[in-house]
C-alpha cells in the first residue's frame, strides 16, 4: 500500500513539473528587416531564420549582455539584444469632456 501511495505522489509531482508554464511572454519587434536568428549565441553558428519587422518575436530569456533567446514562428534561437525593440503600448484615446 505504501508503494502505491508513493507512486501516486511521484506521479502527481511529475504532472506538476511537466505542466505548461503560464508565465506571460514579452513580445518585441526587431528594429530592421532581415535580422538573423542564430542557432546558438554567436555569429559563427548556423542561421535559423531571418526575422522581419512584421514577425511576432517572443523573448524566452536574456542569455547574457549581448544575446537574447527568442521564439519566432515556433523556432527558438538567439538574436543580438541590440536588434530588439520593445513594443510601446498604444495610449487609450481620452474621452472629451462635455461642458
Amino acid at each position: 500500500m505504501k508503494k502505491l501511495i508513493l507512486s501516486f505522489v511521484l506521479f502527481v509531482q511529475l504532472g506538476f513539473a511537466m505542466a505548461k508554464d503560464n508565465k506571460p511572454t514579452m513580445v518585441v519587434q526587431v528594429k530592421n528587416d532581415n535580422v538573423k536568428m542564430f542557432q546558438q549565441a554567436g555569429t559563427s553558428t548556423p542561421i535559423l531564420y531571418a526575422i522581419s519587422t512584421n514577425d511576432r518575436v517572443e523573448i524566452i530569456r536574456k542569455w547574457n549582455t549581448y544575446w537574447t533567446m527568442v521564439k519566432v514562428n515556433d523556432k527558438v534561437g538567439y538574436v543580438l539584444h541590440s536588434e530588439l525593440t520593445y513594443l510601446k503600448e498604444k495610449p487609450e484615446p481620452r474621452a472629451i469632456a462635455k461642458r
